[in-house]
């Protein structure tokens, strides 16, 4: 079986390719030319590279798809998932232009399955669990781009009679995450001793271990009984405070906590202080819960931290997480 994985060089897409990999599916690596995979490469992936660039034309995917001839796609890519970057031209062609391009790509390949990675940022702020039922209410660039993704390929998916199911992760944290995102961050600090300014953590969030998010992707795509148009939450339905998360990640290093100074800094004006997933669909449909432990995620993640710099995202099709 082969599976086409976009956004592999970033930090959800090259741990879906890798586990993919693992079990046995010849993986084809998508992304733009001149990508970097030194993610695919760290995580020991043997990959064929698809030239696919989701700002390129319809006609210029289309083209890639057919010729790579994958009987899945897993659509991790996306822009904006990185704060920084916040061009809303980019954001709207790459996230939902460029994803309406794949659908119906994949719809006239004649791919079998498809399924669309989403986020948490496309539901509003709650102070409960979220449950897929619940409506969109994005409140980032990001999210709101993701929201409209996911709508229009659910919609294109129906109307093209293509298998297309929807997955949206909570928060990830994992080995070679990008270093501008919290986890890897901490970690630095702590072990480098270099004083970090924080707020005060009080956001409640859902964290997962980005190898058991890729371990539901993988057996989403082999369920005998596919759940085309389904959305399912990837979380844990438990919630950890930023602080609480940053605090794990001290211990794992050993040393430096006091190198975060907590409180030092002010919540961004559109903070969401609360977003947590209702769990139980995944757990239903693929018997899966999220099942690596903190301390050893955190173990995990510190064991990759080497080199000390990573290489920086491109400014382009940003890695999808959330």
């Amino acid at each position: 079986m082969r599976v086409l994985v976009t956004g592999s060089g970033g930090f959800l897409g090259a741990h879906v390719a890798a586990r993919f990999g693992h079990a046995g599916w010849t993986v084809l690596a998508a992304g733009r030319e001149g990508g970097d995979g030194w993610r695919l490469a760290r995580l020991g992936v043997a990959a064929e590279p698809v030239r696919l660039d989701l700002t390129a034309s319809g006609e210029e995917i289309a083209a890639a798809v057919a010729d790579a001839r994958p009987d899945l796609i897993v659509h991790c890519a996306a822009y904006g998932v990185d704060y920084r970057f916040q061009d809303v031209a980019a954001s709207a062609r790459t996230n939902l232009e460029g994803t309406l391009h794949l659908v119906r790509a994949a719809a006239q390949a004649r791919v079998g399955r498809f399924v669309h990675v989403g986020t948490c940022y496309e539901y509003g702020p709650s102070d409960r669990p979220i449950a897929e039922d619940a409506p969109p209410a994005p409140r980032s660039l990001y999210g709101i781009t993701k929201a409209a993704a996911t709508l229009a390929a659910l919609g294109t998916a129906a109307s093209h009679g293509l298998a297309l199911a929807v997955v949206r992760p909570f928060g990830m944290y994992g080995p070679l995450e990008n270093d501008t995102k919290f986890v890897p961050m901490i970690l630095r600090a702590c072990r480098d001793g270099r004083r970090t300014e924080l707020t005060g953590g009080g956001q409640l969030r859902d964290y997962v271990y980005v190898g058991d998010v890729a371990e539901a992707c993988l057996r989403l795509a082999g369920l005998a009984d596919f759940p085309a148009g389904e959305i399912v939450n990837l979380g844990s339905g438990a919630p950890i405070t930023i602080r609480a998360l940053g605090e794990a990640a001290a211990s794992a290093v050993g040393h430096g906590g006091d190198a975060l100074l907590w409180g030092a800094l002010p919540y961004r004006p559109d903070e969401v202080m609360s977003i947590v997933a209702e769990a139980g669909k995944a757990a239903a449909l693929l018997g899966w819960r999220a099942s690596t432990p903190l301390d050893a995620g955190m173990r995990q993640t510190l064991a990759f931290l080497d080199p000390p710099e990573n290489p920086p995202e491109s400014s382009g099709a940003s890695p999808c997480a959330t």
